[in-house]
């Protein structure tokens, strides 16, 4: 019982520390909280037009193109696959991936320059 009096006597030290410190501080100061300021000006009107003009654009580099590729590996159990072909204008193909819970998932696409499209399916 002896050895604890000494512990004893540091934590009551270290308490009585920790309380004078919290005394002498006080309250903590309140804080003055504001509305926040505008830090952007608002877009100004305008009566500028822009006019873009895209020049036709002549025959990309590698087209037209035609690839196939996949992978079916029995013994780590990845198989995908991907069909694309292009003329230059339009796109299209298709994904084919194998999943953990059995299913392939497909993914037909296609972009005729309007944007990219696809439809998602699921086969067994």
């Amino acid at each position: 019982m002896e050895g604890y009096e000494g512990e004893v006597k540091e934590v009551l030290a270290c308490a009585l520390f920790v309380l004078l410190v919290v005394v002498s501080e006080g309250r903590p100061q309140s804080y003055d909280y504001q509305p926040p300021q505008q830090s952007y000006l608002a877009p100004q009107p305008s009566d500028r037009v822009d006019r873009v003009t895209v020049a036709p654009q002549p025959p990309m580099e590698g087209m037209p193109y035609d690839f196939t590729w996949g992978v079916d590996d029995t013994n780590s159990g990845n198989s995908f696959s991907h069909v694309e072909n292009s003329d230059g204008q339009t796109t299209q193909g298709e994904y084919r991936v194998l999943l953990p819970d059995g299913r392939t998932q497909v993914v037909k696409f296609f972009d005729n320059g309007d944007g990219y499209n696809a439809e998602v399916t699921y086969e067994k």
